[in-house]
């Protein structure tokens, strides 16, 4: 009976469809905050139109007319003190960025899933970032692709847009969120777009952080994105580098050194990486610094030193340990060429 009061004023006429619609991203939003997600918005389909086949929302799900983007915030000292102070820790940044909020943004998804398909629309949770088509694959061209993008997802919804590094900038909390994605059948209406003040001032502090080079500001290599009515540019992105720090741990000063890995491997200064550079890399490392080494976390410097000009003065720069430490590396006299890998120790 509940649920033929629901359908009535959908099929009845516009003003009961709107208001029926109205009501029902009232309780979408209210529901995805009392789930403790900290930002909510909405995006329609036609700001995917120029997505790639293979990772838009009807990929997914045929039948989607909505995509609903939800974050959560860190708690600003996770990002200002992993890694300093005397304890020099980087577990709990491993624990709650990994594991607690991960499961939180799950949580809430799944229970706005379940919400909308009882009450009649077809809906599918998306994963948070983590898992990725590591080579091009069918219609996808580039390498390191998730099934979907929640970054994207978060620009279309208008919670965000990006910064010079290619990641989503919000205005509430700058690079100190994370995302996740709900699509949907039901036709919610969409969210505007953020439209205030640019949320990237090209600092270039992403680029400088960065201890692999893997974010290339060149103007001939800006990547280009067209999100609704908005064509949004950022610097290109060599996830192979990014993904010899950030996913097995090559370089201690981002984050393995204050577990006690001593042992860096450098990626080469130019050209492509490949399989068995990377795979080679990870080996040697783990082979010289034992069981330590693959109990260890990195935490990507270009997230951590951004902040939004509007936000300077408000959220505490963390202390750019990384570029002090890089400074120490005592590199072993068998290296090659600067176009192979390097192995280094970490001096104390």
């Amino acid at each position: 009976m509940e649920k033929e009061k629901k359908t009535e004023g959908w099929n009845s006429n516009t003003r009961g469809k709107i208001a029926v619609m109205q009501k029902l991203k009232d309780e979408v939003k209210k529901l995805a905050r009392e789930n403790r997600m900290d930002l909510v918005g909405v995006a329609s389909l036609d700001r995917y139109d120029h997505a790639p086949e293979m990772v838009r929302p009807q990929a997914h799900l045929p039948e989607a007319r909505a995509v609903v983007s939800m974050a959560i915030r860190y708690p600003d000292a996770m990002f200002v003190n992993a890694g300093d102070g005397d304890a020099e820790s980087i577990f709990s940044i491993e624990t709650y960025q990994n594991v607690v909020i991960g499961k939180c943004l799950y949580n809430a998804a799944l229970r706005l899933t379940r919400f909308l398909e009882d009450e009649g629309w077809k809906t599918l949770p998306i994963m948070v970032s983590g898992r990725w088509r590591v080579h091009p694959y069918k219609s996808i061209s580039t390498n390191w692709c998730a099934d979907f993008s929640n970054r994207h997802a978060a620009v279309a919804a208008g919670l965000a847009e990006f910064g010079l590094h290619a990641l989503a900038i919000t205005p509430q909390f700058g690079m100190r969120q994370r995302f996740i994605s709900v699509i949907t059948e039901a036709p919610l209406e969409a969210d505007p777009m953020y439209s205030g003040p640019s949320l990237c001032d090209k600092c270039m502090l992403c680029i400088k952080s960065c201890p692999v080079k893997s974010i290339d500001p060149s103007p001939e290599k800006l990547e280009k994105v067209t999100i609704g009515s908005r064509t949004f540019e950022y610097a290109k992105v060599d996830h192979w580098r990014c993904g010899w720090s950030e996913q097995i741990n090559n370089i201690p000063e981002e984050g393995p050194a204050f577990a006690g890995q001593k042992i860096g491997i450098l990626p080469p200064d130019e050209g492509e990486i490949d399989d068995k550079q990377f795979l080679s890399a990870f080996y040697a490392k783990n082979a010289e610094e034992p069981f330590q080494a693959p109990m260890t976390h990195a935490m990507g410097n270009c997230m951590r030193v951004c902040i939004p000009p509007h936000l300077r003065g408000k959220q505490k720069p963390p202390r750019n340990y990384c570029r002090q430490m890089m400074k120490k590396r005592s590199f072993s006299k068998t290296d090659a060429s600067p176009k192979e890998v390097r192995r280094y120790e970490v001096c104390s």
